[in-house]
């Protein structure tokens, strides 16, 4: 049987990729929505300009999955802005979704939810959230996924919700991997923590098998492998500056605050002072998905491109 997918932010990264799989499986009909332009006539995506907070519910007829990859992805500046495309937007998705019985809603999620704390092992999917407090990126996450899965109790769709590491490979523009490609990369002292990454085309599969398993709930994809991040460093090439915590973390909120640079806030230290790993298991038990590449792959596959 065919089926119908709508993707949400389309003209993304992440969510380009995988509306343009979904357009290669003869089975699928895509239709991709995006505030921004999608390519020109005669892809054979059925592209729509629309902002999803302003609703959905005219393209939703007929419609058996939803991919929901609208999001603002760098620290924003406008708190309420973001608000409205990340969690307001999603809790109109929802309503729109269940009026038009929509069967399934594939949520991107992250791995950060769960924090970088000191000390901590790999994540599994019953903990509880513990954002880093001010990291507006895994709060609005955490803020979705509830939103989603309140409306999945209320007689809503089906919900999987896929928590990635940072996902890489050709054509992305991670604000971590692109900050550990500069020349020179402050450190705070002490700090090295592994890291995971997930290829693009690894993402892509997990949605797929998201969409066609009858697994429901959260699942963590990742890279097989980790790499610490001095060595990350060392692969791209890039110096690290050690710098002790207590001058690093006020030069990068100030320096965020007087607009000297646009990559993240003090509270994005804590993703390169700490772990925050999570374990894929789950992944593979239920929605029978495993990454073809490693961490260290996806990395490489990003910097050849560069």
């Amino acid at each position: 049987m065919s089926r119908r997918i709508l993707v949400t932010g389309a003209a993304g990264f992440m969510g380009g990729r995988v509306a343009r799989w979904l357009s290669s499986r003869p089975d699928t009909e895509v239709i991709a929505v995006d505030v921004a332009d999608g390519p020109a006539a005669g892809d054979p995506v059925r592209w729509v300009r629309r902002d999803v907070a302003e609703g959905l519910a005219d393209l939703l007829d007929g419609v058996d999955a939803v991919v929901h990859h609208a999001f603002v992805l760098r620290p924003p500046r406008d708190l309420p802005a973001a608000a409205r495309v990340n969690v307001t937007a999603t809790a109109r998705l929802a309503e729109d979704a269940a009026a038009a019985g929509v069967r399934r809603i594939v949520y991107p999620s992250s791995t950060t939810v769960y924090g970088a704390w000191p000390g901590t092992g790999f994540h599994t999917e019953d903990e509880v959230p513990r954002p880093v407090p001010g990291f507006t990126y895994s709060e609005h996450k955490v803020a979705a996924e509830r939103l989603l899965f309140d409306a999945a109790g209320r007689g809503g769709s089906e919900v999987v919700v896929l928590r990635g590491c940072v996902v890489t490979g050709p054509g992305s523009d991670n604000f971590i991997l692109s900050s550990l490609a500069l020349p020179f990369f402050p450190v705070p002292r002490g700090a090295n923590p592994d890291m995971q990454f997930l290829h693009v085309d690894d993402y892509v599969s997990a949605v797929a098998a998201a969409l066609d398993a009858a697994a429901t709930g959260v699942f963590n994809v990742a890279g097989a492998g980790t790499i610490p991040l001095r060595t990350l460093a060392a692969v791209l090439g890039t110096r690290v500056v050690v710098v002790p915590e207590n001058v690093l973390r006020p030069v990068v909120e100030w320096s965020w605050r007087l607009r000297l640079q646009t990559r993240s806030p003090a509270p994005g230290l804590a993703f390169i002072s700490h772990p925050w790993l999570s374990s894929i298991d789950k992944a593979a038990d239920e929605l029978g998905w495993c990454p073809a590449r490693s961490s260290r792959e996806a990395v490489a596959a990003w910097a050849a491109e560069r």
